[in-house]
């Protein structure tokens, strides 16, 4: 397995910020020369990026066949929208390589979860708009004369969605926004139910109704908003289980030992299913 780490920094960056590909050896001996990859959003608010949602699960997802790499985001004090924009350049590069890295360039599906979540929510709903993704210096080919990148699907655990007061995760909003966080059209566009739309790739969406960090009115408002467009949507709601579950298994426990759930362990094959779909 090649490892790599790749510079996606803009000029609002913080220094740690990068990509850390995960990248499966091409053989002679294995009949597939083009795997689609993963790229992972870790959460932890907008404030950091945690470890137990990264690497883990790329590994996890890497033993299903697939390319995985990780995004280690800006977080505060950047705000909005320098993720996305980091988040636009990592998609970039990926397909760019591609040929490198023996990706299929079609099937580029980002993975986010909590605050990580809002992230790839965001990228899947402006990925199209570049006056928030900013320049990724890809100019365009064949496929994507427009130099704009649609990934080919979305996979959201536990996400921050809204900023609707009723439900929303209060830090990850204002910590995405800074001293912005007042301002009401920032909030209404980075409420992502108001933003949803036929832009966004097929979605497979989890979390459990036991969650009282992010409600899980969260998904329901997205995935109705996906609804309303018309676009694939695949909703699992888990009954048990706090925030931050990451893969729900031991590999992905906590310190406190309340992060394992085998319950919700089953998202990561139901997951696997659905791509296979995509």
């Amino acid at each position: 397995m090649l490892i790599r780490d790749i510079d996606i920094q803009t000029g609002s960056s913080q220094d740690y910020a990068h990509m850390t590909l995960y990248i499966q050896h091409d053989t002679d001996q294995i009949p597939i020369h083009q795997r689609g990859i993963i790229l992972i959003l870790p959460g932890g608010a907008y404030a950091w990026t945690s470890p137990r949602e990264g690497e883990p699960v790329a590994l996890a997802f890497a033993a299903r066949g697939y390319h995985t790499a990780i995004l280690w985001y800006s977080t505060a004090p950047s705000v909005f929208p320098t993720a996305l924009q980091e988040t636009a350049r990592a998609v970039t590069a990926l397909y760019r390589n591609a040929a490198e890295w023996h990706i299929d360039p079609e099937r580029i599906v980002l993975l986010g979860f909590s605050a990580g979540g809002h992230l790839a929510a965001s990228y899947a709903c402006f990925w199209n708009r570049r006056d928030l993704i900013g320049s990724t210096g890809f100019a365009g080919d064949e496929r994507h004369p427009d130099g704009l990148l649609k990934p080919a699907g979305l996979i959201l655990g536990y996400p921050v969605i809204t900023s609707d007061p009723s439900c929303c995760h209060q830090g990850s909003i204002a910590n995405l926004l800074g001293d912005m966080q007042n301002d009401p059209e920032l909030l209404r566009l980075v409420s992502l139910e108001h933003q949803a739309g036929s832009q966004v790739p097929p979605t497979f969406l989890w979390n459990t109704a036991a969650d009282e960090s992010v409600p899980p009115e969260n998904s329901l408002l997205f995935a109705n908003a996906l609804l309303k467009a018309h676009v694939p949507v695949e909703y699992h709601l888990y009954q048990k289980g706090g925030h931050g579950l990451s893969l729900a298994s031991p590999l992905t426990d906590s310190n406190a030992h309340d992060r394992h759930e085998k319950e919700c362990e089953s998202w990561v094959d139901l997951c696997t299913t659905w791509l296979a779909q995509l």
